[in-house]
């Protein structure tokens, strides 16, 4: 069984999440794709950051929505984590993609929910995967149905997947992923776990699972025994 490990925020167990040196990192010790999570900038520019505010990860305070490019770059994204990384910063989406791209099997767009997105915003956001020729590799996720239906609606030739955490979100995504032709689960792993017929009942209809986070080799063994194989994690065990 081919087990696909998928470097959560690029490798985040040893460097800081969502920066280029997490990205370089999940690349040189071979993951097999990367996930990262992405919002828009006060002007419309997608950045990789997972919180809503700054605050966890630069200590300064203020929404990424309400804050320019400009002013995003000043702040520093790796010092939090370890001086070694004191010269990371918040990255572009198509500074990102230039490692990116050259991980082996996919990437996973985690298109965070508290980042509203015009058409507009989405057609840039497709035009530039297009532009750097790797919609095949791309997987778009979200637990922002509506990010989904705009993605969906401007281009065919990107998958898309559907996040969930709890057994009621999974029974809900599973059946608006097979009515509208997305071929995609990503679950909380424990989800799984404690439901395994979930699995099956998914696979039947054409809906592969992807399982987060999973960082106790136990836990992934217990994953792959029930035919679970694309698996995130931030140790890439």
């Amino acid at each position: 069984m081919n087990i696909e490990i998928i470097a959560h925020r690029g490798f985040s167990a040893i460097a800081p999440e969502n920066t280029l040196a997490a990205f370089e990192l999940a690349i040189a010790r071979k993951a097999n794709s990367i996930e990262f999570d992405i919002q828009l900038s006060a002007d419309s520019v997608p950045v990789i950051f997972h919180d809503a505010t700054l605050d966890r990860i630069t200590g300064v305070s203020g929404k990424v929505r309400e804050t320019t490019l400009s002013q995003l770059q000043t702040l520093n994204a790796g010092k939090w984590f370890s001086d070694e990384f004191s010269q990371e910063k918040i990255p572009t989406l198509k500074e990102s993609l230039a490692i990116l791209k050259n991980i082996d099997k996919f990437l996973y767009f985690d298109v965070k929910p508290h980042s509203e997105w015009s058409d507009s915003e989405v057609a840039d956001f497709v035009n530039t995967l297009q532009g750097e020729d790797i919609p095949d590799k791309c997987v778009i996720t979200s637990f922002n149905d509506k990010f989904l239906a705009q993605v969906r609606r401007l281009s065919g030739d990107l998958a898309i997947g559907h996040i969930v955490a709890n057994l009621e979100t999974y029974k809900t995504q599973l059946a608006r992923a097979v009515t509208q032709g997305d071929n995609l689960i990503s679950s909380q792993y424990r989800v799984l776990l404690e439901n395994p017929a979930l699995i099956q009942e998914s696979r039947s209809q054409g809906v592969d699972i992807v399982a987060w986070t999973v960082d106790d080799p136990k836990d992934r063994q217990k994953l792959i025994d029930l035919g679970i194989t694309r698996i995130v994690t931030n140790c890439l065990i």
